[in-house]
């Protein structure tokens, strides 16, 4: 008996020492898992540890350092500015004096000008070339700005005669037979359509004015109801058509 009970005892503690060594190397597993977990915790607290820069205490400036700094400010803006300034200026200057854009308004000038055109106006050709001949001009007038061509000058002595089956015209000037082959034989027809002073007789361009008439003279409001235009009128001479891009080109 006392022999079975030994062997017993010693069965019993061979199973408790097995079970023992499974629970510690469970907790050391668990152990090891916590710590690998936790090692890259630990990583990421010092990468951002290292990241996080102590900044240097904020330095005090002086008012003339604040004036120096705002001064250069000040200077570095305008180095920026100055040329769209100088854009600007020369822009302005340009369509002052030199240039503009000007839009068609109306068919009195049909067919060279169509409405809707857009047509560059030489102010500065105005004064160093002067008015030709059939220039197109722009002039300023009470009821706004008309486009028309050039027919006298000044001192120009000026007459129109319709052919008898009123289906052509032709116009007088000094004299002689003038060709105006910028319109149509139809609308030659129509200068005389307002009975103007041209077509009942012969007329002198006053000095320093001019004689001007739409191409479309059945439906023009010009020197034949106005009457002539001082020069100080005129704005400029318009001659090339910028838009429509496929009506660009000389139209004078």
């Amino acid at each position: 008996m006392a022999g079975k009970t030994r062997r017993g005892k010693k069965k019993k503690t061979t199973t408790e020492n097995v079970e023992v060594k499974e629970t510690k190397t469970k907790k050391s597993t668990k152990k090891v898992v916590e710590k690998v977990k936790e090692e890259p915790k630990k990583e990421k607290e010092k990468e951002v540890k290292k990241e996080i820069v102590e900044l240097p205490p904020r330095k005090k400036y002086t008012q003339e350092e604040i004036d120096e700094a705002t001064n250069k400010a000040k200077a570095d803006l305008f180095k920026e500015i100055i040329p769209y300034i100088i854009i600007i200026v020369c822009v302005v200057f340009i369509r002052m004096f030199i240039v503009t854009p000007v839009d068609v308004s109306g068919s009195s000038m049909y067919p060279t000008l169509k409405d809707g055109d857009v047509m560059l106006l030489y102010k500065l050709r105005l004064k160093t070339v002067g008015v030709n001949r059939f220039d197109i001009v722009v002039i300023n007038t009470d009821e706004g700005k008309l486009i028309k061509r050039v027919i006298g000058l000044p001192g120009d002595k000026i007459s129109y005669e319709v052919n008898d089956d009123e289906e052509n015209g032709t116009l007088y000037i000094n004299g002689e037979k003038v060709k105006e082959d910028f319109i149509t034989d139809i609308a030659k027809a129509q200068t005389c359509k307002y009975n103007s002073d041209i077509c009942l007789d012969e007329i002198t361009v006053p000095d320093g004015e001019y004689y001007v008439m739409g191409d479309n003279r059945g439906n023009s409001k010009d020197s034949r109801m106005i009457g002539t235009i001082e020069k100080e009128d005129i704005a400029g001479i318009a001659s090339v058509v910028i838009w429509p891009i496929n009506r660009f080109g000389s139209k004078n």
